[in-house]
């Protein structure tokens, strides 16, 4: 009886908590209804670097010296891979060309990274029309990345994103200052 009622307790408490938290974090996109015909079409094209988040600063280090970046996610000629270019504006002013090779997986919408085995990439919904949130997950860090296809994004896009990063742990937070134009992609 004694157990069944510490049990009853600890159940109601944590419904109680769970009603009075805010924390609504992402949401991965869901495999079962994805429409394979349209994924990752939807995803193709251009998109800003906008923000982004991580539990510890040095999961944020490599972003410290950029000031804004651009992507351009496009079908490899061969199946199953999307080549990704990126123009990185450095706050000294200087472009920095980066490119590499996703791998789609046919069960879910993970993407690993060519060359990276260790590396896992999930998309997430997002609250905000023309954006997505990307979590990476390496080794040595989790991070979550916020794109969007404009280069600057309403003021509650940005918090919302925030907020559900601190839902998920990652208090640190780097919103790219975008004070330059963006570099120009170069061809592949």
């Amino acid at each position: 009886m004694l157990q069944r009622t510490w049990s009853y307790l600890l159940y109601l408490y944590g419904a109680v908590l769970s009603a009075l938290s805010p924390c609504s974090p992402p949401a991965p996109l869901p495999a079962s209804g994805l429409d394979r015909d349209q994924f990752p079409r939807q995803y193709l094209g251009s998109w800003h670097f906008i923000a982004a988040a991580a539990a510890t600063p040095a999961a944020l280090e490599t972003f410290a010296g950029t000031d804004s970046s651009v992507f351009h996610m496009g079908q490899s000629p061969q199946p199953q891979r999307l080549q990704l270019r990126a123009a990185l504006r450095l706050k000294s002013g200087g472009c920095v060309p980066r490119s590499w090779i996703y791998l789609l997986n046919e069960e879910n919408t993970d993407l690993a990274t060519e060359g990276r085995p260790g590396m896992r990439t999930e998309l997430f919904s997002s609250k905000c029309p023309d954006t997505i949130i990307v979590q990476e997950t390496d080794r040595d860090y989790q991070r979550i990345l916020l794109y969007s296809r404009t280069p600057h994004l309403a003021d509650e896009c940005i918090e919302d994103f925030r907020s559900q990063a601190y839902c998920l742990d990652m208090e640190e937070f780097l919103l790219l200052p975008r004070s330059q134009d963006t570099c120009q992609l170069q061809d592949s």
